[in-house]
């Protein structure tokens, strides 16, 4: 997610959000995958599945890589960077 965000970077996210609307397009998400925690931009919806992926295309690991995510495994929305 560079330039906004860097390896290290805290953040600050909501689940909350998510418990009124459903994530939409442009939406900056917080979501878990094979263990780990991964912050990426939501770029397309089909049905149930979120294509995510990093502001950086040429140095992110992504849907591209990974395949679309559900959105239980979204943990939350992007709120601000501490």
């Amino acid at each position: 997610m560079e330039p906004q965000f860097k390896n290290g970077d805290k953040v600050l996210a909501s689940f909350i959000p998510f418990l009124f609307q459903s994530p939409k397009i442009n939406d900056i998400v917080i979501f878990e995958y094979k263990n780990k925690a991964f912050v990426k931009r939501i770029k397309k919806i089909t049905g149930k599945k979120y294509f995510v992926q990093g502001d950086n295309k040429n140095d992110s690991k992504d849907s591209r890589i990974f395949g679309e995510i559900l959105k239980d495994q979204i943990l939350g929305k992007f709120i601000f960077k501490l």
